[in-house]
Parts: structure tokens; C-alpha cells; sequence
């Protein structure tokens, strides 16, 4: 019994070890991949993948892929789940609800990016640390990608934060997560996303929020 109890003990310690050394991994790579992702996400989406296991992982609005890498490494070392990448990757996709006048900061920094080359480099991200086997991507819109996604078990909302487009995603969305399935809403303190916010709210539980309130984890109710 004894022995066993050693074994049994060694093998928690080496798990643990690895998980951690998968979060160390993944840090690193994170530093070639140009995009948005603190470390603190990072390992919010490590940890939470680890615990739940998902079948199915939905993000929208990929761009280079800085958040869906965390997610895609994880389930990589789990062995089991896919990833799936939701954007148009289109600039007029981008720009398409913003004001001439009021708007015209973002509209200068979405002028000067190349859409084709961002999704590439996405690709590429995916080649390089060997997470094509785990990762199934839909180059369009949330909205006409909607019909072919079934059950999700963790979902990433990050697409368009126009009020109406963010207050659609949800509409589509969070039917297909499971009851006591998770989603993560992205740039939560933003005004344009507070109807997104009160409907997520209205079926879902909040469990935490990261990057100062900026990332909030809702669990939808049985």
C-alpha cells in the first residue's frame, strides 16, 4: 500500500510539474506572436482548460492568434479537444460600423493593416508550435460561421465591439454553450459591450474577472 501510495504521489508531482512547464512553454512562444494577450490570460486559459477538458473551444475575433495559442497549446497536452478560430480577417469587416468622425484614430490603425498577412502569420503561428492537429479555422464573419458550430464548452468573445455586433455574438452564441459551460468577454469594461455584458449576465454567473476587470469568466447556469 505503501508503494502504491508512492507511486501515486510521484505521478501527481510529475502532472503538476508538467502543467507548469507547459504555462512556461507557452510564455515563451507568446513572445514571437504579435497581438494581445497578457500573461495573466494566458494562464487564466491554461488553468481553465486544464480543469475542464473541453471537447470544444470557440474563439471570435482571432486576429494573430496571441489569445488562441494558450488555448490550442493546452489542449494539445490534455490530447483531447479542438480549437476553433472564428474572423473574417477582412479590413472592411473591420472598419465596418466605424464613424467617420468620431472613430477616426481606430480607422487610421486598421487603414495601415494588412488583413491577408495577418491571417498568414496566424497560419504560421499554428505551424510552428505544431497545433494544426487541434485548431479548425473559419475565415468569416461570427454570424455566418454560426450555423456549422455545435456544442462549445468554452467560448472567447473578442469579436467586432460594435454594440450590435457584440450583442449578436452572445444572441448566436450562447445557446451552443453547454449548461454549466464557460465564456470569456473580452474588453468587458468597454461601454459598447455592456448589452453583451447584461445579456451574458441575465443566464450566466460571473466567476471571475482578470487584466483589471478588462477579461470577465461567466459559467452559464444549468
Amino acid at each position: 500500500m505503501k508503494k502504491i501510495f508512492c507511486i501515486l504521489s510521484l505521478f501527481s508531482c510529475v502532472y503538476g510539474s508538467s502543467v507548469e512547464e507547459l504555462k512556461a512553454l507557452v510564455l515563451d512562444e507568446s513572445q514571437e506572436i504579435w497581438g494581445w494577450c497578457s500573461r495573466e490570460k494566458a494562464l487564466s486559459f491554461i488553468d481553465l482548460i486544464v480543469e475542464v477538458k473541453p471537447k470544444i473551444c470557440v474563439e471570435i475575433g482571432v486576429f494573430s492568434g496571441a489569445s488562441f495559442h494558450p488555448v490550442a497549446s493546452a489542449l494539445k497536452f490534455l490530447g483531447q479537444g479542438v480549437a476553433i478560430a472564428i474572423d473574417p480577417w477582412d479590413k472592411i469587416e473591420c472598419i465596418r460600423y466605424l464613424d467617420p468622425d468620431k472613430d477616426k484614430n481606430d480607422l487610421k490603425w486598421w487603414a495601415h493593416q494588412n488583413m491577408d498577412h495577418i491571417y498568414f502569420g496566424f497560419l504560421s503561428v499554428l505551424r510552428q508550435f505544431d497545433l494544426e492537429s487541434v485548431s479548425i479555422i473559419f475565415r468569416s464573419t461570427s454570424k455566418k460561421a454560426a450555423p456549422a458550430i455545435g456544442t462549445i464548452d468554452i467560448l472567447y468573445l473578442d469579436g467586432n465591439h460594435f454594440e450590435k455586433v457584440a450583442f449578436e455574438d452572445v444572441q448566436l452564441y450562447l445557446p451552443k454553450v453547454r449548461p454549466g459551460g464557460y465564456i470569456w468577454l473580452n474588453d468587458a469594461t468597454w461601454h459598447s459591450l455592456k448589452s453583451a455584458h447584461q445579456l451574458l449576465s441575465a443566464s450566466c454567473d460571473i466567476v471571475k474577472a482578470i487584466d483589471n476587470g478588462n477579461c470577465v469568466l461567466f459559467r452559464k447556469r444549468k
